[in-house]
Parts: C-alpha cells; structure tokens; sequence
C-alpha cells in the first residue's frame, strides 16, 4: 500500500515538472512572439515616419527651386538612417516603397531617388554591420556614383536629352562666341593658343568619371555626417568618423600613381579607349596622395603637440594657391606612403 502511494505522488510529482516545463515554453514563445510583434511595430512605425520625411523633401526640392542645393545633402539622411537601425531586409523594403511613392509622383523624382537610394543603402548596410566609417564612406560614394549614372543613363532615355553632349555643345557654342567678340575687340590670339584651350577643355571631359568620383565621395561624407549626427543624439552606440590624421592610404595607390603616370610618357591615342582610363585612374590616385599630405598635416602637428589651427590653415592655403602647392602636397603624400614617414616619427619619438 505505501509503494501505492509511493508510486502515485511520483506521478503526479513528474507530471508537475513536465506542465511547469511546458508552461515556460510556452510563456517564452508568447513573449517571443510579441518581441517580434513590437519590434515589427517600431518597424513599420518609423520606416512610415522616414518614408514620410524622404518624400516630404523631394517634393520640396523638385517644386521650389532655391531649396535644390541644401536638401540634395539632406534626401539620403532618412534612408541611412533606416538602414543602419533595421539592416538588411526591412532596408530593401523601405528602399522598394519610396522608389514606388517616389515613381507615383514623378519621373524626375523617381530618378533622383535611384541616385540616393543606392548610396544611401550601402553607407547604412556598413554602419548597420559595425564596419568602420571610412569603409562605410568608400561604399556609399561608390552606390552614389552608380546612382548618378543611373540618373543619367534615365534622363537621356525618358527625355532624349544627353548631358555630356549638350555640355560640349554649350561650351563649343561660347567658344565660338569668345572668339567673335575678341576678334571684335581687336585683340590677337594665335591659333595655338585657341587650341591650347580646346584641348584643355577635351581633357575636362575626359576626366568625367573622375570628377563623378570625388563629388560622389564629397557628397557621401556630407550625407554620413549629417546621418551620424541625428543618430547618434538618439541612440548610445555612437558612431565617430576616426581623426583625419588616421587616415593612411596603402602603397598599391601609390604604385596605381606611377604607372599611369609612366604610361603618359608613350603616346597614346586621345581618341582610343586606353587613354581616358589612363588618365582618369592617375588622377584619381593623385587626388588620394594629396588627401595623404593633408593627412600628414594634421598627424604632423598632432606629433609636435601644434595647435590644431596651423594644419587646417595648411590645406586651406593649399588649395587657394591651387596647382603648385597642392603638386608640393602631392609629393609630400607620396614621400609619406612610399617612405613610412609616420612610422619614422613615431619610432623616434
């Protein structure tokens, strides 16, 4: 009789755990479930707030002109920053839902929102996955580059309009211009030097795709700083663009710098497919050594405990003076990469 007993409140014993068992199990997906359920919510809730804001200021700067200019720096801001808070996924969405509000509206708007969008999404995707800031800023101005050769690549498509070729077009047409009215006025220029000109101007043109880089590259600094900003007064993990004086190219840049400027030595066909990629790679990597010297200006003067001012006044002398000290800087950053100038003074110190 007393095994009976025994043998039952086993039973019942056992069968207490395995409800106890079961109803934590359950609580935890009940408290799963509404996780993902507030968590959807927040989602949804700020994706419909961002989306509101994005297309707030593209109507804005399609329809009042003398806003172009400030809220072109701004349009990506809310795209960034969904993206870096959500990822992946619900950024795809978000980034499908103001292409088809953006396209709802306007051609023109649509268009301007592929060019942001891209750009926007990879600077957030980097942020988002705790990349490093410059790593971030080198792929956002790579997805706005294709966007704005996208926008290009759209705008002659929908309206028929080439913009490289009205460009030389226009400029052709004042070229001819300045010429009648200097022949009016009297004053002799050679042939020669209306050539010089000509040529000068070709090289512009050539440089496209480098010009198409470094603005793309300037303007995603501007759009992840503004985007960092907001973000970080809002939330706790922080994110810090590292000092200038961090920044430090590898030596391939530099090598990338002396062939093409070797290749320039030969004569190669200004009218061939070698030339602008020889000239546009070399110049590209020019305009990285100077970034490398002004770099070194401020790693300098952090170095020799100077005030912060001397540097900044550095490069702004620098580049008012325009081509023959930003050619001494230019030097300065190849002497600095090739040669480990920083290394040499940190082990000296």
């Amino acid at each position: 009789m007393a095994f009976l007993f025994a043998f039952i409140h086993y039973k019942r014993t056992r069968s207490t755990a395995y409800a106890a068992v079961l109803f934590l199990q359950v609580q935890d997906y009940i408290l799963n479930g509404v996780s993902r359920f507030m968590n959807n919510t927040r989602q949804l809730t700020e994706g419909a707030m961002l989306a509101g804001i994005y297309l707030v200021l593209l109507l804005i700067a399609i329809f009042v002109p003398v806003t172009n200019l400030l809220l072109t720096f701004v349009l990506p801001v809310p795209v960034i920053l969904y993206w870096i808070r959500h990822g992946f996924k619900p950024g795809i969405y978000f980034a499908l839902v103001i292409l088809l509000l953006s396209f709802i509206g306007t051609f023109a708007g649509f268009f301007i929102t592929i060019s942001v969008v891209i750009g926007a999404a990879a600077t957030g995707y980097a942020l988002h996955h705790k990349q490093s800031t410059y790593e971030a800023l080198l792929k956002g101005a790579a997805g706005y580059a294709l966007g704005f050769t996208i926008f290009l690549a759209g705008t002659q498509f929908v309206s028929g309009i080439n913009m490289i070729e009205e460009i030389q077009n226009s400029y052709q047409a004042t070229l001819q211009s300045v010429q009648s009215e200097v022949d009016t006025v009297g004053v002799t220029v050679s042939d020669a030097q209306w050539e010089q000109v000509s040529a000068m101007f070709d090289y512009i043109m050539v440089l496209i795709p480098t010009m198409i880089a470094v603005g793309s590259l300037l303007y995603a600094f501007i759009t992840q700083w503004l985007a960092q900003k907001i973000h970080n007064r809002q939330s706790k993990d922080k994110i810090l663009y590292p000092p200038f004086r961090r920044f430090n190219l590898p030596v391939i840049v530099l090598f990338i710098y002396f062939i093409g400027s070797f290749a320039r030595w030969f004569d190669i066909d200004p009218n061939g497919w070698f030339y602008p990629i020889v000239a546009n790679v070399t110049e590209l990597a020019g305009i990285l050594l100077v970034l490398q010297g002004f770099s070194f200006f401020f790693y300098f003067a952090h170095h020799r405990n100077l005030p912060k001012v001397l540097p900044i006044l550095a490069v702004i002398l620098s580049v008012l003076f325009g081509t023959v000290l930003l050619y001494l800087v230019r030097i300065l950053g190849i002497i600095d990469v090739g040669f480990r100038l920083r290394e040499r003074m940190s082990s000296k110190k």
